[in-house]
């Protein structure tokens, strides 16, 4: 069995919206393969600069170095050995090296259908269609104010709610501001309905994959699994266990009426695009909003001033 790698499905979304959860269970199906976060795009094609040209075997040999190192490659069990021999046999390409590692996790396991699961990548679907014309991307969005809440239990939060709501409109509109090309490519799902209905999403899935539902999937917290290495991310924990409704609600019941009336300001027109209701009173959130978007306007005209000033001074 040979996995189609010219067809990977991507996992994309802003971070702590339930896409480890949605690997566990696609990684249950026996045909598919679920890689963990590479941060592929963001680590080593984002800092190309840094490695220079490929085509100089130093710089060559210090990129592949670096993504065996990453623990990620080591929870995929892949053989570093293997990987490296086979990288000097291909172009010397990004996109070649990223097709690489997922062919190589494909083989280890035997399926016919190989994805990656970063959250990130949202950001760079237009690349990474350009690394894999045919690639497919699940697009996982959940209400921001349980993102924004989840936040507090990671080390990467800014620690202010402004901030985080800010980071996951960000996130959100980055799969509109660039969603691939083509029809069929990209499939929206909501984590609260994920999580309520898991079957009937996970067949609309499979239909997305052109694969058949596997009731194997429902049952992904039984699998034992390498891919989520809880005692080194233990914010990732809920995702080995059973759906758990219990997390839709409970932004509710941590965040103030002051957080959520902030959150709720920011985020207010993604929020009504995809469907979210907004718990603080309009005559309170339209001014909030109002005074959000100006600040951000002020913001873009203070950024686009300095960029000039830097082009001033250089000529």
């Amino acid at each position: 069995m040979q996995a189609n790698t010219r067809k990977p499905v991507f996992i994309v979304g802003c971070p702590r919206s339930g896409t480890t959860l949605l690997q566990q269970m696609l990684d249950a199906h026996p045909d598919i393969a679920i890689a963990p976060e590479t941060h592929f795009m963001q680590l080593f094609w984002g800092r190309r600069d840094q490695y220079g040209n490929l085509a100089e075997d130093g710089n060559y040999r210090r990129l592949l170095e670096n993504i065996i190192a990453l623990p990620e490659f080591l929870e995929m069990e892949l053989d570093a050995q293997e990987f490296s021999q086979s990288a000097w046999t291909i172009p010397r390409s990004y996109a070649a090296i990223f097709s690489l590692l997922l062919e190589q996790f494909a083989s280890k396991r035997q399926v016919n259908v190989i994805g990656e699961k970063t959250p990130n990548h949202v950001l760079y679907i237009p690349k990474i269609q350009a690394f894999f014309p045919e690639a497919r991307f699940i697009h996982l969005v959940r209400d921001p104010r349980a993102v924004v809440n989840s936040w507090r239990s990671v080390p990467w939060s800014s620690g202010s709610v402004v901030k985080d709501a800010e980071h996951w409109r960000f996130h959100i509109s980055a799969a509109w501001r660039q969603p691939p090309q083509g029809t069929n490519k990209i499939f929206t799902v909501h984590y609260e309905q994920l999580v309520l209905s898991p079957e009937a999403h996970l067949r609309s899935l499979c239909t997305f994959m052109d694969l058949a539902f596997d009731p194997a999937m429902l049952d992904y917290h039984k699998k034992e699994t390498k891919l989520v290495n809880v005692q080194r991310e233990p914010w990732k924990g809920a995702a080995v266990k059973p759906v758990n409704q219990q997390s839709l609600t409970k932004w509710q019941r941590d965040l103030s009426p002051e957080e959520i009336a902030a959150i709720e300001g920011i985020t207010w027109f993604e929020m009504n695009r995809l469907g979210y209701t907004a718990q603080t009173p309009v005559a309170k959130l339209f001014p909030l909003s109002t005074m959000i978007a100006t600040k951000r306007k002020f913001e873009h005209l203070a950024r686009s001033a300095r960029s000039k000033m830097k082009k001033l001074v250089k000529s």
